[in-house]
């Protein structure tokens, strides 16, 4: 990063920091707070940041829940071993990575990785109790509620002394998509919601605790009830302490500048006019989907084209994504998948069978004759003839996945497998 951009981060993380309670204050003491950032704005790096603070300042017991997939716990794990562990969580190669590549770096510990979430079975095989330890521990889980269950199990069962509180640890609990299931959705006179309810638990377990939430919709964080509370889950979620709303980096590309902007939006939005006669915007969830609309064949043409584009320019190891939204129903996102993958397979069909023809022959081929016309129209300034353009359009394949992601779907979006291959992912992502 940008020198500039470590300042700032750690200037933002330095304000957070001292929102929260000092680790060494005396007697019982609970704090809430909530971080607000932008969508993809690098509010991961912010609560690392604050995350490797609170560990200098004291705080012995840190974790963080991010969000309810397998692949997201996955991800943060891995952004967590880079950015404080500095030890990679990976069984089979506890390397030394990010910061554990610098001289005497004090590795925390971490009861979680790459692979394995929480379990009472990891805790108990650990044999250790959360004092053992004179370094920090981190946990990285998903927020589930067997996960959550599994946890607070353990730390009653290992940790808390016979009061039923864990006394001498200060604990930092930072809960990433902090919108998303944390939030008591039950009537305030009925009992909170598991999720909800297991996180309160957690906190309550520990006589000096910090919660802090991070999203970037907290429409339903503010409206908690501040006056809430469980006899078995406590105190409630609700904000009370601070809240903290972080800037955009300069170089984020977000909303403003796709809609607002009336500049960067001309140069990027392209309107789509003919959705309606196959996907309308009133669709149901059962409607049939009798084909795709030509302008998102383009659109996927476009992006074939872009990473051949890509490769030519020595990209090849650099991942390339296209992301398709055009329904919120999963059967319909279904059915979109097998539509793309049907016409990815006639793509290349068509490249391997002309790719290395001579251009008479070639351009008899429809598809290789649309795809030109998609160079000339979309990228005649790339710096690449369709000679080059055509040959580097078989290598496009070799690593083009088409993924599905929605509550239902079980695949894993895992660009860092690719990468531990040495190979990067062309993702086409469908999703709502």
């Amino acid at each position: 990063m940008h020198p500039t951009v470590v300042r700032s981060l750690s200037d933002v993380g330095t304000k957070i920091l001292g929102h929260l309670q000092a680790p060494e204050s005396q007697g019982k003491w609970d704090r809430r707070g909530l971080v607000i950032g932008h969508v993809q704005s690098g509010k991961t790096a912010n609560y690392m940041g604050v995350i490797a603070k609170a560990a200098d300042a004291g705080y012995k017991f840190i974790i963080v829940i991010a969000g309810i997939h397998n692949n997201l716990r996955k991800q943060t794990q891995e952004r967590i071993d880079e950015g404080f562990v500095g030890r990679s969580s990976d069984p089979e190669d506890r390397k030394r990575v990010g910061v554990g590549l610098t001289h005497d770096y004090p590795h925390p510990a971490t009861l979680t990785n790459i692979n394995d979430d929480f379990s009472k079975k990891t805790a108990n095989q650990s044999g250790w109790k959360i004092n053992d330890l004179n370094k920090p521990t981190v946990l990285v889980i998903k927020k589930n509620v067997s996960t959550l269950k599994a946890l607070h199990v353990w730390l009653k069962e290992k940790n808390a002394q016979a009061n039923g509180v864990i006394a001498d640890v200060p604990m930092l609990m930072i809960d990433d998509e902090a919108d998303n299931t944390s939030i008591n959705t039950n009537k305030p006179e009925l009992d909170p919601t598991k999720t909800n309810a297991m996180l309160r638990k957690i906190l309550g377990l520990f006589a000096k605790s910090c919660y802090v939430g991070y999203t970037a919709t907290p429409f339903v964080n503010i409206f908690i009830n501040p006056d809430s509370y469980d006899e078995e889950a406590y105190e409630e979620l609700f904000p009370r302490d601070f809240i903290v709303s972080l800037d955009s980096p300069n170089t984020y590309f977000g909303p403003d500048k796709v809609f607002l902007d009336d500049s960067s939006s001309a140069r990027i939005v392209r309107p789509i006019w003919d959705s309606e006669d196959y996907l309308p915007f009133s669709q149901k969830k059962d409607d049939p989907v009798p084909e795709l609309p030509p302008s998102l064949y383009k659109a996927i043409d476009q992006f074939i084209v872009a990473r051949a584009i890509r490769n030519l320019r020595g990209q090849v190891n650099k991942h390339c994504s296209m992301m398709i939204n055009i329904s919120r129903f999963v059967v319909t996102q279904n059915t979109v998948r097998s539509f793309v993958s049907l016409y990815k397979e006639k793509l290349r069909e068509a490249v391997k069978a002309n790719y290395a023809m001579p251009y008479s022959i070639s351009q008899k081929n429809e598809i290789m004759s649309s795809l030109k016309s998609c160079l000339e129209r979309e990228f005649s300034d790339c710096g690449f003839t369709w000679p080059e353009i055509k040959i580097a359009l078989n290598g496009v394949f070799d690593n083009l996945r088409i993924f599905v992601v929605h509550s239902k779907s079980d695949e894993a979006l895992d660009y860092k497998k690719y990468e531990r291959d040495g190979n990067s992912l062309t993702a086409i992502t469908i999703g709502g």
